[in-house]
């Protein structure tokens, strides 16, 4: 009985570590939305500058994978994850002390970084202990246990600009990375080095010419980049719309931004009682362009705070659907590159995230919203289909 339970906590252990891992990007971009519209003043500058605080750590965040994906097929998981926690925990204090805004963009940076080693290795770790079915449901708790992140994460932001500045945001970063760091060292090597890449360093990096060629890892890897400009662009715009035009204070915004989140993990789970993951895309893709659309609309003509707030809703739910079914097939394609598969995954999507983010700082932003919506709805439809076309060719009929 007793090792029956040890057993459980073990598992319970590793499914809320992952999950904390993968929680990276709303950790470092969601918890500090309520406080951009005070960062201007707080370090005398422009909000171009405050934007790019956002941009430049979404760079980060994708360039980070890039690197430490195939690393990880080399080297292991355990000593690249290791590495990532203490620069989060560095540059997170860093963040705390910045004293002007080219020092803080630069520590944002290091931030994303740093946060691009959970992301990816909280998706490579579990290919490296399941597949199939199994990877794709474990894939959707992790995703479930991810979603409490973006709810908890603006809500917690709101409530410390209450009660004190802004600095404090980056406070309560930091001991986070403190816990999520502890319970790194507690996770073992998933990685055996009989199944390692035997390529040299510099020669590794060619592994992604591996998923290149593979058509069905790829197209979903661009579905899921695509579906990544609606997200991304949504938390940029977000604060603007709700708060500046329609006037919500800071609390208010942060419990509509967790609603949408939880609709995030609401749609994670639903992913899992799909039978094929292909139709999970496809329900998503589909769904979330015509939400778009609808969402287009709305925001051109002004309507209500509860209409706008109710499709937001639910392209959310669909982001959800998708995410861990796209995630799961691309890992079982590639399962002998998966840390190199789960960094160009990850990185594509914040690397368009992070285009999207910057073009919403041109012109009104409710209109940038809604072209950017739609384009990203669109591709992410189109894309959805052409991924399923190729995995009914080239991949396994279970998918």
């Amino acid at each position: 009985m007793r090792e029956f339970l040890m057993d459980k906590l073990n598992k319970a252990l590793f499914l809320v570590s992952l999950g904390g891992l993968s929680a990276f990007g709303p950790f470092v971009t969601d918890m500090y939305l309520p406080a951009l519209p005070v960062l201007p003043e707080a370090f005398s500058t422009t909000p171009f500058w405050v934007q790019m605080s956002m941009s430049v750590c979404m760079i980060g965040l994708a360039a980070g994978q890039i690197v430490i994906g195939p690393l990880s097929d080399k080297f292991g998981r355990r000593i690249p994850l290791l590495i990532s926690m203490w620069m989060f925990v560095v540059s997170s204090l860093a963040c705390v002390f910045a004293t002007n805004i080219y020092f803080f963009v630069a520590m944002r940076f290091f931030q994303g970084i740093a946060g691009a080693g959970g992301i990816v290795l909280s998706r490579s770790i579990p290919s490296d202990n399941y597949s199939g079915m199994e990877l794709a449901k474990f894939l959707a708790l992790v995703a479930a246990v991810h979603s409490i992140a973006p709810v908890a994460a603006p809500i917690a932001g709101g409530i410390t600009l209450v009660f004190a500045n802004w600095r404090f945001v980056f406070a309560i970063l930091f001991v986070l990375g403190l816990v999520l760091l502890w319970l790194s060292y507690r996770l073992g090597e998933s990685l055996e080095v009989s199944r390692r890449s035997k390529l040299s360093v510099f020669a590794i990096f060619k592994l992604y010419k591996n998923v290149f060629l593979d058509k069905v890892a790829l197209f979903y890897i661009l579905q899921q980049g695509a579906m990544a400009i609606i997200l991304f662009v949504y938390i940029s715009a977000s604060p603007y719309i709700f708060q500046s035009v329609y006037g919500l204070n800071a609390m208010s915004f942060s419990a509509i931004f967790a609603l949408n989140a939880a609709g995030i993990g609401a749609g994670a789970m639903l992913s899992a009682k799909f039978r094929r993951r292909r139709t999970a895309v496809v329900f998503s893709g589909v769904g979330t362009f015509f939400a778009a659309i609808v969402e287009a609309c709305l925001i051109s003509s002004q309507a209500g705070v509860f209409a706008v707030e109710t499709v937001i809703f639910a392209m959310m739910f669909m982001f959800g659907v998708a995410a861990p079914a796209a995630a799961a097939i691309v890992l079982d394609s590639q399962r002998k590159n998966a840390g190199t598969a789960a960094a160009l995954l990850g990185a594509l999507s914040f690397f368009l995230g992070s285009i999207a983010v910057s073009c919403t700082g041109f012109g009104q932003v409710t209109t940038a919203f809604a072209v950017m919506i739609i384009a990203g709805g669109f591709l992410g439809a189109l894309l959805s289909l052409v991924a399923r076309h190729y995995q009914k060719k080239f991949g396994p009929t279970t998918m």
